[in-house]
């Protein structure tokens, strides 16, 4: 009776237990269903921010020529929004476009080669008129008017068939100049207004276009010069009396003609290149240079190649690609680290003499600039564009801070690059500092760039009805 009594009893805490439990299942379950839709919230508001932005990159990218300063604003909208690779990599093209300064007043066959003094002052320009001599001084100074900017100061003719290749020093005093009839012209630009025709090297006594000059080069002191030759040819030369040269050997370097040939800035090492092959001399002994290695390169591959003042970094550049090498050791040198480039022809390269900065381009008509600092892991700095031909020259000056770019369709372009490393390093504090509050977009241009993003999400303000680009949350 009891037993019989007692069995309700049990049962009812289980009974009201029950809907406890219920209660606590069905709140669980709503906080998992509550967070999954708060992660997949989150996870497309990312995607959103993602596709924004990238679609203002693009469209800052294509509206660099015709409107700069909208081109800056979405930018840098690009990046606030989400600061990626791609972002930032557009933002920072985007701000080195105004760094840039394009001088026409040359020969309207455009330039053919440049080369630019260690202090990035005195530069050289050929074209059909000759070899002009120009002070950047006006041309590097943004307070300087566009029409103020000085013309150039010197042509140095002579060459009997024309200019094929050129060569400045370090310091800018000495100029070679080499032509398709052989022979190179030895010029003294200590006043550079009024170039002093010193010497004239000659070439190997050959047909009529096989001792055409292909590159010459000098070292630091420029008393030692290298000339080569269509044919294969290398011959040094001492310029320790510039008026009266010395020849001190000829080598049959290559096969064929010579593209390329770099000076270390004691003349102890020096790269020639060809389309096939890099060698590496050792000149210790200039009358008689011994080749120490070659460069195992895919055949075809050498197009344009550069080399550090010491000689122990070079970069050798062709379609789609760069090698960086390493010659610590000349007899056998390492490769050190490929650049990724787009499908195009590069056909010049330009090294500071440190080795830290390499400037490259050709047929895309854009150049592209990259930090060697470390050899083994090179850093994309920007992508200095301007034309939509073909560039078939560089230069850089010591530091890296001028930049030169010729064409034979549009004539050169001077790159002011003096505050790149800040650019790079953060360009959105280059942007905004202390001219924040003007960096803001318009509702249409937020309609017409970011489509149907809301942009209030964004931080919209809702006094002036723009967003404010460098307070966008």
């Amino acid at each position: 009776m009891n037993d019989t009594a007692e069995a309700p009893g049990r049962g009812r805490p289980l009974g009201r237990m029950l809907p406890v439990a219920l209660a606590a299942s069905l709140v669980l379950c709503l906080a998992v269903m509550g967070s999954a839709v708060w992660r997949e919230h989150e996870r497309a508001s990312a995607q959103e921010r993602v596709a924004v932005a990238r679609g203002l990159a693009l469209h800052a990218a294509e509206l660099r020529d015709d409107d700069p300063v909208k081109a800056q604003d979405l930018g840098l909208a690009a990046v606030k929004i989400h600061a990626d690779e791609q972002t930032r990599a557009g933002l920072i093209d985007t701000l080195v476009m105004w760094r840039r300064t394009d001088v026409y007043s040359l020969a309207s066959s455009g330039v053919d080669g440049v080369a630019l003094s260690g202090n990035g002052r005195i530069a050289l320009t050929g074209d059909t008129d000759g070899v002009g001599v120009w002070d950047l001084k006006t041309w590097l100074d943004p307070e300087v008017a566009f029409t103020d900017k000085a013309d150039r100061l010197a042509v140095l003719t002579g060459n009997k068939k024309g200019v094929s290749t050129l060569e400045l020093s370090f310091d800018g005093r000495t100029a070679l100049i080499g032509g398709d009839d052989g022979a190179t012209i030895v010029w003294n630009l200590t006043d550079p207004a009024h170039p002093v025709r010193l010497a004239t090297l000659p070439g190997e006594p050959e047909d009529d276009f096989a001792n055409s000059v292909q590159a010459v080069a000098l070292t630091r002191d420029a008393r030692i010069a290298m000339t080569a030759d269509f044919s294969g040819n290398i011959i040094v030369w001492d310029l320790a009396k510039p008026s009266r040269p010395v020849r001190l050997s000829i080598t049959k370097a290559h096969g064929s003609h010579i593209g390329d040939v770099r000076l270390s800035a004691d003349g102890r090492t020096a790269v020639t290149g060809e389309d096939h092959s890099v060698s590496v001399w050792d000149l210790a002994d200039p009358v008689r240079p011994v080749k120490r290695a070659d460069l195992a390169l895919p055949a075809g591959f050498a197009e344009a190649t550069a080399m550090s003042a010491d000689g122990r970094t070079i970069v050798v550049a062709n379609r789609d690609r760069a090698d960086v090498w390493r010659l610590d050791d000349r007899t056998h040198p390492t490769h050190a680290a490929m650049l990724a480039l787009p499908a195009t022809d590069m056909y010049d390269v330009a090294l500071t003499p440190d080795g830290k900065t390499a400037l490259m381009a050709g047929g895309s008509g854009t150049g592209f600039l990259w930090d060697l600092s470390d050899p083994a892991r090179p850093v994309r700095l920007a992508n200095l564009k301007g034309y939509t031909q073909e560039i078939n020259s560089v230069a850089l000056d010591a530091d890296g801070g001028v930049a030169l770019m010729a064409s034979p369709d549009r004539g050169l372009s001077v790159w002011n690059l003096a505050d790149l490393r800040e650019i790079v390093a953060d360009p959105v504090e280059t942007m905004c500092g202390s001219m924040a509050d003007q960096k803001t977009i318009s509702k249409a241009d937020w309609t017409r760039f970011a489509g149907d993003a809301d942009w209030s999400d964004y931080g919209e303000d809702p006094v002036t009805g723009k967003l404010s680009v460098c307070f966008i949350r």
